[in-house]
């Protein structure tokens, strides 16, 4: 079983990490679906999709050790339990990743890390966001600040936040383990708030995801 590794945060949050090495088949057999995720299970034509799909039920699973019941979508896509914790789904290439709390709302994203991303800088970053990630590092430091937008975007769940008006990340050191943290500030129509990012490089991917915490 590739899990890489299924991680205590704090005394309320699970974070999981799980490699897509196994067929289709495999994995499917380590889930239960519902004859409505049977359904669309089907209706995906790629094997990559049907892999991630299956992968990240496979690590919910497996993190939280019960029966949880299927996975569910809000009016906004954003998904939940019905009888569980607060979650935050993430697949990109080879990984899936899980993030779930029992008591706050969180967001999660993983990227391999690709130089495609200095194309689109202008659609995600301010001018001074731009200037303050610089060229030391900046693929890695681009990656923490879209992953930052993303996570936090996916904590939201509601289509008002857009990652260039409404989140800002604060200027921050990349570190030379390859992981860290850093500030992004949110707003949204209720307000605005500042939240602790954490990051890590993993395999050529960086993965970052926040917690519904306001940073101090």
């Amino acid at each position: 079983m590739p899990l890489v590794f299924n991680r205590v945060i704090d005394s309320t949050t699970l974070l999981g990490l799980w490699k897509i090495e196994e067929t289709t088949e495999v994995l499917k057999a380590l889930v239960e679906l519902t004859p409505e995720e049977e359904a669309q299970y089907e209706s995906f034509k790629s094997e990559v999709r049907k892999k991630q799909w299956l992968s990240y039920r496979a690590l919910l699973k497996t993190m939280l050790g019960q029966e949880i019941g299927s996975i569910q979508y809000d009016t906004f896509g954003k998904p939940y339990l019905k009888n569980g914790p607060l979650i935050s789904i993430t697949h990109s290439g080879e990984y899936s990743a899980i993030i779930a709390s029992k008591t706050n709302q969180v967001g999660i994203d993983i990227e391999p890390l690709k130089d495609r991303i200095h194309r689109i800088t202008a659609k995600f970053l301010t001018p001074e966001e731009d200037k303050s990630i610089g060229d030391i590092n900046r693929t890695e430091k681009l990656y923490i600040a879209w992953g930052a937008k993303e996570a936090l975007y996916k904590l939201y769940g509601k289509p008002e936040v857009e990652f260039q008006r409404d989140i800002f990340i604060q200027p921050f050191d990349y570190l030379c383990s390859g992981n860290g943290k850093c500030i992004a500030e949110m707003k949204t129509p209720e307000g605005a708030a500042k939240y602790d990012i954490s990051y890590e490089k993993i395999a050529g991917n960086m993965l970052v995801y926040t917690i519904a915490e306001v940073a101090k």
